[in-house]
């Protein structure tokens, strides 16, 4: 395609969405929701006063078994409605795939805070996160609760595209108000560096298909769960680049995964929760470490509601009595298993070789823990209502384990045919700054702090933990504050590709992390200190992924099911997922408690915009 043959297929393009809007614009904030209407999504926190409740004791008790994300805020949300809550952890800690700890290895071994006895050991924690402005609910849990975010500068981008070959790209921040922001996303998205320019037209065109995507419709859904991204996109005519570049570059960020596994959902409902407004795209970070920010105040808030927190109890077992659950049940252990790691709960048994790391995990093993008398007896727990909150190697195990208590229903078949994906995370700990500023950098020169790896092996999203940036408005941001003025530089990558390191020792794999960042950064010089944590618990988006997920509503009336590998017909992902589902389940408690004047409003996930809906009158993700 010639340059002006592109520049009029543009035109011809961002002409098609005006007119598009133009059509509804008139109608649309009939169409808007009651939440964007009452602007409360453009508040960082939007407030929903409906949901400020405090009740007092109702004489109800609900077991939640997990203590992760989604079965705390489950339990903040039914404490604060009067239920007596109960949590089972497997683990010592509070958090889940959230969670963080100290680490007293991690670090030079003369560093001088390790002089201090007092010093509890940096933050170390299952990796980093963010919370991507589309986080409605999120944020609303978030803001009445009084757990704040640490803000971001607005001007502020973390998507920046680093090749092995030396190719950069940017999507910096869109300036322009809504909904012309995603105007300026989709102009930006035809300046992408690592793209031809006969493939600029391509990136827009799929931005627009999948802008479209209504999460909603079940046939949209079930198509998009039909075939792989990589499918997807060959039927699409798209170039490699863009797939295996771009695309693949945020699948591996978002969902852990590759375009030729995951399936043409993920990255059309990713799409689909950004495009309605530009602050949807931009992110918060956590106040670091999150289990003191934020995970210990959702237990104590508990626990300060009448409730209990037990850790190191696994649930084997599910007691039901007449079609309705009881309650559950943590075996005895064996007199084999002698410890039990805090962080993932794994057992270790007499005779298994530790050396200096969790054999499961890879946390430092000062984190194993002696198996507790209490824990030689089986443990009995019951309540009215009970909730799984378990990751998705748990829940089928749970499941597996209990067929004949639970019965042969086809919603707990399709339980057990859920998957899982492995991500490692690889943290490198570098005396002195310099090579990382000089080279990582964003749009207008400043060190960038993250970029998106693209053509290399192992690196996934990379993070510099230590760098410092002065935003705009003169806001000086550091990812994490231990390192503030430390000449340091901590760099984070997340590896999706695990199959490729799976069997290797942490210094295996740091020494193979650093070699590629040695590509980027020729003047790095080596690590003085690593740790790689490995987990085994991130859910999978492969074809057929979504029928297998399940409603939160149980075919046993007093069972319900949260978290991100359940279903719900909103289109939420990853953290968010995780609080619309615990909103979710308080809801269908509350009406079967018969307190359905204290229901939570639930809100959308992303901006409705006007122009997205234009859009979708003239274009569609069926191919």
């Amino acid at each position: 395609m010639s340059e002006d043959a592109e520049k009029f297929s543009r035109r011809r393009f961002f002409g098609t969405i005006g007119v598009a809007a133009a059509g509804v614009a008139a109608v649309g904030a009939l169409a808007v929701p009651l939440a964007e209407r009452r602007g409360e999504l453009k508040r960082p926190y939007p407030e929903v006063h409906g949901n400020q409740v405090i009740l007092p004791a109702n004489g109800q008790s609900v077991l939640i078994i997990g203590g992760g994300l989604s079965g705390l805020q489950t339990g903040v949300e039914l404490a604060a409605r009067g239920f007596k809550v109960t949590i089972l952890e497997k683990s010592g800690s509070p958090g889940g795939k959230l969670k963080s700890w100290r680490d007293r290895h991690f670090g030079p071994t003369d560093d001088p805070y390790k002089n201090n006895p007092a010093f509890p050991g940096y933050v170390r924690e299952h990796g980093v996160h963010a919370v991507w402005g589309f986080y409605n609910n999120l944020r609303e849990f978030f803001g009445r609760y009084h757990w704040p975010l640490m803000d971001m500068p607005k001007d502020l981008s973390i998507y920046h595209f680093r090749d092995r070959d030396g190719t950069v790209s940017h999507l910096p921040n869109t300036t322009w108000v809504p909904p012309y922001g995603t105007l300026q996303l989709v102009e930006e998205l035809s300046r992408l560096k690592h793209l031809a320019p006969a493939d600029h037209l391509q990136a827009v065109d799929l931005f627009s298909r999948l802008a479209t995507f209504d999460y909603a419709d079940a046939r949209q859904r079930q198509y998009m769960d039909s075939m792989t991204f990589e499918e997807y996109a060959r039927r699409l005519g798209l170039s490699s680049s863009l797939v295996h570049k771009i695309c693949d570059s945020l699948l591996e960020m978002a969902y852990f995964d590759n375009v030729d596994k995951a399936s043409a959902l993920t990255l059309a409902n990713l799409i689909q929760l950004v495009a309605g407004s530009s602050r949807d795209l931009r992110i918060n970070l956590y106040h670091t470490p999150v289990a003191e920010s934020f995970i210990q105040p959702m237990v104590n808030f508990i626990q300060a509601h009448g409730g209990e927190v037990h850790f190191n109890t696994e649930v084997t077992g599910l007691l039901m009595q007449q079609g309705k659950m009881l309650g559950a049940k943590a075996a005895a252990l064996p007199r084999q298993a002698i410890q039990r790691c805090s962080i993932c709960g794994g057992l270790i048994f007499a005779g298994m070789e530790v050396g200096g790391e969790c054999p499961y995990c890879g946390a430092n093993a000062d984190v194993l823990r002696d198996i507790q008398a209490q824990e030689r007896q089986e443990r009995r727990f019951e309540a009215d209502y009970v909730v799984c909150a378990l990751d998705g190697p748990g829940l089928k195990n749970l499941v597996a384990a209990n067929r004949e208590v639970l019965g042969d229903a086809e919603y707990f078949r399709q339980i057990e045919r859920i998957e899982a994906k492995a991500v490692f995370v690889c943290n490198l700990w570098f005396e002195g700054r310099g090579p990382w500023e000089k080279t990582v950098q964003d749009e207008v020169g400043r060190p960038a702090i993250c970029f998106f790896a693209t053509g290399f092996k192992h690196l996934g999203i990379t993070i510099n933990r230590a760098v410092e940036v002065i935003a705009a408005d003169e806001q000086r941001l550091v990812w994490s504050n231990e390192f503030v003025n430390r000449d340091v530089t901590v760099i984070e990558t997340q590896i999706a590709k695990t199959d490729l390191v799976e069997g290797l020792s942490s210094a295996a794999i740091a020494d193979l992390c650093y070699g590629e960042l040695k590509t980027v950064m020729p003047q790095l010089p080596p690590p003085v200190s690593s740790y790689v944590n490995r987990w085994y618990n991130y859910n999978a988006y492969h074809v057929g992924s979504e029928s297998h997920r399940p409603a939160v509503q149980s075919p046993i009336d007093n069972l319900l099911i949260v978290g991100d590998n359940a279903f719900v017909p909103h289109p939420a992902v990853f953290m968010e997922k995780t609080n619309v589902t615990a909103k979710w389940a308080t809801n269908l408690i509350l009406d079967k408690a018969g307190m359905s004047q204290y229901r939570i409003e639930i809100l959308p996930s992303g901006t409705p915009s006007t122009l997205i809906r234009g859009l979708s009158e003239v274009r569609s993700v069926y191919l």
